[in-house]
């Protein structure tokens, strides 16, 4: 008798427990706390090298050249600043030294662009043999795009997904012949919300991650 007791009691205990961690979950979404930590997909490396020049580099401009990166939330002057400031955070935990680049042994570049993207989603309707508001609804399905408003007219109603997508592009050259010695590319989705000194110096690391540490 006292074993089935103790066994009730450590279901209620095990039940208690599940509950405060689905309670715990639902909290950390609704007020915008990642319940497990998101990570960054992994930079493209299209030019690699196992060692550079040298370990002393200088920044050099590249002015726009695609819409992406002329718009005005990466050529924000404050923004640029923090992402530069983090590049140079992560150039510096491998070793590099940032100097004029008359001294510089290598030249470092970088491109930044943003864009909004619109995707329109096809969800397949079920078919019915009794239409209600949708367009054209046959044996065969209903249309994806028009339904019949209140007045009863055909109008235009396509469901659309939109997102935020971004890219930084990182190059490495040698000073003397402008040659790209290292490049890689970090691209993907944007997260909502402000733009902070963390978020860029986690980007920042990613896309440096596989370049070689001075020597």
């Amino acid at each position: 008798m006292r074993i089935a007791s103790l066994s009730l009691i450590a279901s209620s205990l095990l039940r208690t427990r599940l509950a405060l961690l689905l309670l715990l979950a639902l909290a950390a979404v609704l007020i915008g706390l990642p319940a497990v930590a998101q990570t960054l997909p992994k930079a493209t490396v299209s030019k690699s090298a196992t060692q550079l020049p040298g370990a002393r580099y200088a920044w050099v401009a590249m002015p726009p050249r695609l819409a992406a990166e002329s718009d005005a939330r990466v050529q924000d002057a404050s923004f640029r600043k923090q992402l530069q400031a983090a590049l140079d955070k992560a150039l510096q935990a491998k070793g590099y030294r940032l100097v004029p680049a008359s001294q510089a042994d290598v030249l470092v570049a970088y491109r930044v662009g943003i864009r909004d993207l619109e995707q329109q989603l096809v969800r397949e309707q079920p078919a019915s043999a009794t239409p209600q508001s949708a367009m054209a609804c046959t044996a065969d399905g209903c249309s994806q795009l028009v339904i019949r408003s209140d007045a009863g007219t055909p109008v235009l109603s396509p469901r659309v997904k939109h997102e935020t997508e971004g890219g930084l592009q990182v190059e490495v050259l040698e000073p003397r012949e402008i040659r790209v010695v290292w490049r890689a590319t970090q691209r993907g989705a944007v997260k909502r919300g402000a733009v902070t000194q963390a978020r860029l110096d986690a980007l920042a690391r990613n896309v440096l991650a596989e370049l070689p540490a001075a020597k």
